[in-house]
C-alpha cells in the first residue's frame, strides 16, 4: 500500500478528465488502487484563493485520517510566522507552492522567509512547476539548489520531474541532502532503479498527480522495477512518512500491493536505438528484451529511432537484424520517409518480402510530411496492397484527413499514434476516437500519453476496446509506466485483453507460432 504525495481535491476550471469533489470519492479510488494514504491539496488554493482553498480542504477531509492536508502558499501574501501557526493549529505537515502559476521565484530572496519559517516548524515544502509536456523541464534547478542550501534542514520535494530532468537533478542530489524527487512523471526506463543503485532510494517520493494523471502508471513502474523490497517500500511509502513524522503525523508501513497481471501482452509501439534523455541502457535489442521480461511483455512491434530521424536505411537494417535474432519477441515496422521516394522504393524492394516486417511506420512530425501529402501515396498504396498496418505519428492529433484516407486505402489498417487523454479540452482527439468507432480500418494507440485518471474508460466508451492498441513508446517511456494505466483501469478483463494483445494479434496477423507465449 502506497502513501501518495501528490493528490488534488476539487475541480480546476480547465480540469482535464475527472475531479474528486469529495473525500469519499477520492478514498474509493485510493482503495481500488491500493493507496493507503494521500497528501492532498485543494484545487481552489492552487488556482484562485489560497486562504479559502486551504480552509475548504480542511472542511472536506475532516474525519478522514487517511487524507493528510497540504496547504498551498504564496510568498509575502501573509506573515510566514502567522501562516505556520495556522498550519500547526490544523496539523498541516507540508506546504505546496506553484511558482509558475503564482508568478514568483523560489530563490531565497523571494521564497526564503516562508521557507525558513517552514524549516523552523519542521514542515516539508513541495515545489510544483507544472511543466506543460513530458519532454520539457521548466524547473528552476539553480533556484532549487539555492533554496536547499539556504534552508538545509527543510525537506524540499520537487514534483513532476520528467524525462528531460535527469541531467539537471543528479548533481543536486549529491550536493543537497535535503532534496527529494516526486516521481509521478519519472517515466524514463530504468531511472528509478538507477537512482536507487546510486544510493538515492531514500530521496524518491511516490506520487500520482491524481486526477490529472493515472496513478496506475507510477504504481506499476515502481512495482515492476528491479528493486530490493526495502527500496521499493521506501519509495512507495516510508520516505514520505518520514518527512511528515516530525509534524506529528503517525503512519505505519503497510505491505505494498501486488501489481495486476494480464497475459499475453503485445506492445505495438516500441523503438530500438539510443535515446539521449535516458540514462539507462535502453538502445539495443537485448536491452529491450531484458525490460520486456521484467514487465511481462510477450512481444513488441518495433521501429527504429534512427529511422524516425534521418537515418532510415540504418534504422531499418537494425530492426531487421533484431527481428531475425529474436523472431518471436521482436517484430518490425518498415519506417519510410516520403521526402525521398527513390529511397522509400529501395527500402520496400529490400525488405518487402521480409516477413519480420509486419507494418509500415510514418513519422509525419520528424520527417515533416503530413499523411495527406501526395508524397505518401506510393507508400500507402504499398501498405494497402499488402493489407499491412500503418502506424502514423501525426504532427497534431486531428480527425480531418482520416475519413478520406481510410476510404482510399480500405485494405490498410491505420493506427494513429499517441491518442489518449481525450478529456473535454481535447476536442480533436475525441472526434478522432469517435471516427475510429465508425471506420473499419482506423485504430489508435495509447503510447506515451500522460493521461488523466479514467481516460481508458473514456476511450472504451467512445470507440470500443477493439479500436485501442497498447503501446509504450519505449525507450522514451518505461514499459511498466505505460502498462499500469491499462492494468489499473476499471474496464472488464475481456476489454483489457483486447487492448493488451487481442487487437494487435488480429491486425498484425500474429498467430501462436509467431509469439513466445508464457
Amino acid at each position: 500500500m502506497a502513501f501518495d504525495a501528490n493528490v488534488r481535491l476539487g475541480r480546476l476550471a480547465g480540469s482535464r478528465g475527472h475531479a474528486f469533489d469529495t473525500a469519499e470519492e477520492l478514498l474509493d479510488v485510493m482503495d481500488a488502487l491500493g493507496i493507503a494514504r494521500a497528501l492532498v491539496y485543494a484545487a481552489l488554493a492552487r488556482e484562485s484563493d489560497c486562504a479559502r482553498g486551504n480552509q475548504l480542504l480542511q472542511e472536506k477531509i475532516s474525519g478522514h485520517p487517511r487524507l493528510t492536508p497540504c496547504w498551498v502558499g504564496i510568498p509575502h501574501r501573509e506573515s510566514p510566522g502567522r501562516l505556520v501557526e495556522q498550519m500547526n493549529a490544523c496539523k498541516v505537515p507540508a506546504m505546496r507552492v506553484f511558482p509558475n502559476t503564482g508568478h514568483f521565484s523560489i530563490r531565497p530572496w523571494c521564497l526564503g522567509p516562508l521557507a525558513r519559517a517552514l524549516a523552523d516548524a519542521k514542515k516539508a515544502l513541495l515545489l510544483d512547476f507544472e511543466g506543460p509536456a513530458w519532454t520539457d523541464d521548466r524547473i528552476d534547478w539553480e533556484g532549487v539548489r539555492q533554496l536547499c542550501v539556504d534552508c538545509p534542514h527543510l525537506p524540499v520535494v520537487v514534483c513532476g520531474i520528467t524525462i528531460a530532468s535527469p541531467s539537471n537533478y543528479r548533481g543536486l542530489l549529491r550536493e543537497c541532502k535535503n532534496l527529494h524527487l516526486e516521481i509521478s512523471q519519472l517515466a524514463c526506463p530504468g531511472e528509478t532503479r538507477r537512482l536507487a543503485g546510486e544510493g538515492f532510494a531514500d530521496r524518491l517520493i511516490f506520487g500520482s498527480d491524481l486526477p490529472s494523471r493515472h496513478a496506475g502508471a507510477p504504481l506499476t513502474l515502481v512495482g515492476l522495477e528491479s528493486l530490493d523490497e526495502g527500496s521499493r517500500r521506501m519509495i512507495l511509502h516510508d520516505n514520505l512518512a518520514g518527512l511528515l513524522t516530525p509534524s506529528g503525523i503517525a503512519v505505519e508501513s503497510p505491505q505494498p500491493r501486488a501489481i495486476p497481471r494480464c497475459s499475453p501482452i503485445i506492445d505495438a509501439h516500441v523503438h530500438l536505438g539510443g535515446w539521449n534523455h535516458s540514462f539507462a541502457d535502453t538502445g539495443r535489442a537485448e536491452d529491450a528484451l531484458r525490460e520486456m521480461d521484467r514487465c511481462g511483455i510477450s512481444a513488441i512491434i518495433a521501429t527504429s529511432l534512427w529511422a524516425c530521424f534521418g537515418e532510415v536505411a540504418l534504422g531499418n537494417a537494425d530492426i531487421a537484424a533484431a527481428c531475425s535474432a529474436s523472431p518471436k519477441r521482436i517484430h518490425g515496422y518498415l519506417t519510410l520517409d516520403p521526402k525521398y521516394p527513390a529511397d522509400a522504393r529501395q527500402q520496400i524492394k529490400q525488405y518487402g518480402q521480409n516477413t519480420h516486417f509486419r507494418g509500415v511506420k510514418l513519422h509525419c512530425q520528424t520527417h515533416g510530411v503530413d499523411i495527406s501529402d501526395s508524397r505518401c501515396a506510393g507508400i500507402l498504396a504499398y501498405a494497402n496492397e499488402r493489407q499491412m498496418p500503418v502506424l502514423v505519428h501525426q504532427t497534431q492529433i486531428s480527425p480531418r484527413p482520416w475519413k478520406d484516407i481510410c476510404q482510399r486505402y480500405p485494405h490498410a489498417h491505420f493506427i494513429v499514434a499517441h491518442v489518449g487523454g481525450c478529456g473535454p479540452d481535447n476536442g480533436d482527439a475525441l472526434e478522432l476516437v469517435r471516427l475510429a468507432a465508425q471506420t473499419e480500418n482506423l485504430y489508435f494507440d495509447i503510447a506515451a500519453t500522460r493521461n488523466h485518471f479514467g481516460f481508458i474508460e473514456d476511450l472504451v466508451a467512445h470507440a470500443g476496446a477493439k479500436k485501442i492498441l497498447f503501446g509504450s513508446d519505449y525507450p522514451l517511456m518505461d514499459f511498466g509506466f505505460e502498462l499500469g494505466q491499462v492494468l489499473f483501469s476499471r474496464i472488464n478483463p475481456q476489454d483489457k485483453a483486447l487492448i493488451l494483445s487481442g487487437n494487435a494479434r488480429r491486425i498484425f496477423q500474429l498467430s501462436d507460432n509467431d509469439l513466445r507465449l508464457t
